[in-house]
């Protein structure tokens, strides 16, 4: 009897020193509400699922183009393009997808639906021009292809870089309810911005853009919305809307580095086939960080094409 009245007081102690671990390394000590988004500064608007951090550069009268980024790094992702873009005479959208940067983190599914939905009404209320041409990176990609799918008369030119396609692989621990909440806890966060760091450690502003990446965790519901997204079907299997757009008449191009460990030769191979006619950028020595690490062959490369005429 003993015996079993310790284990069932050492059971209990691990369980108050994980629950003690587990508010200790909370790091969301922040609340992204009006009062800190007037310090932060920049453009915001209320949406359906929340208030979306957007900006808007280049000509007012320029032709449209939405840039659409990943799955964890925010709308700071294009400041290089955007620049390149808005120089060239192109109306430029950018924006945190809800869960980054500075948008909302409501407490929803961060499903493929939720990206869709937020990219629609923010074109809409802001009256962006159609059609206009789509740039998505990574889980971007496939947001932007899921858009394209439904709405094919609202994208001109799509671009894809290393996008999401099928078989994103993610720690099956994240996905067990409870055990993924703690396991985002105590090594997901820093899972996530070591990740960062190995992609872009080379590149310059580097600390400017480490200590931004970082503050975005410090704001509630950010681990939420990562978890979310992991367990819902936002870095699922996109195959029928890559058929879909495949079978639209549409200039696409798809860029890839060959170094890139995330999104395989073998899912760039997949994009080839269901979008028949793509035009293919292989860019050698280069990793998933390759906007961060290319910007300025990525800056020529999507200029280029935006350029040239329909076919």
């Amino acid at each position: 009897m003993m015996q079993w009245k310790w284990i069932f007081i050492s059971i209990a102690l691990l369980i108050l020193a994980a629950i003690g671990a587990y508010v200790a390394f909370d790091p969301e000590q922040q609340t992204l509400d009006e009062r800190a988004r007037t310090r932060l500064g920049g453009t915001y608007l209320a949406l359906a699922d929340g208030v979306t951090h957007y900006q808007l550069a280049g000509p007012a009268d320029g032709p449209a183009v939405v840039l659409v980024h990943g799955a964890t790094v925010p709308m700071w992702t294009w400041d290089h393009l955007t620049a390149s873009l808005a120089a060239s005479g192109y109306r430029v959208l950018r924006y945190d997808k809800y869960g980054r940067g500075y948008s909302d983190r409501p407490a929803t599914d961060y499903n493929r639906g939720l990206y869709k939905r937020q990219l629609r009404e923010l074109v809409d209320r802001l009256g962006l021009k159609t059609p206009f041409d789509l740039i998505g990176l990574s889980m971007g990609g496939a947001t932007a292809v899921n858009f394209a799918a439904q709405y094919p008369e609202r994208v001109r030119k799509l671009v894809l870089i290393a996008p999401v396609i099928h078989d994103f692989e993610v720690p099956a621990a994240f996905r067990i309810p409870v055990v993924g909440e703690f396991a985002a806890r105590l090594v997901g966060i820093r899972f996530i911005v070591n990740r960062f760091a190995d992609l872009l450690a080379a590149i310059p502003d580097f600390d400017t853009y480490h200590r931004l990446f970082i503050e975005q965790t410090t704001y509630r519901g950010f681990q939420q919305s990562l978890l979310s997204m992991i367990r819902g079907d936002a870095l699922g299997n996109y195959d029928a809307a890559y058929r879909t757009v495949g079978r639209q008449k549409r200039d696409t191009l798809l860029v890839w580095g060959t170094h890139d460990a995330e999104i395989t030769r073998d899912m760039i191979d997949d994009v080839r086939e269901y979008i028949p006619g793509v035009r293919f950028k292989k860019v050698e020595n280069t990793g998933h960080g390759i906007v961060f690490q290319k910007p300025e062959l990525i800056r020529r490369t999507i200029v280029d094409f935006l350029q040239r005429h329909q076919i």
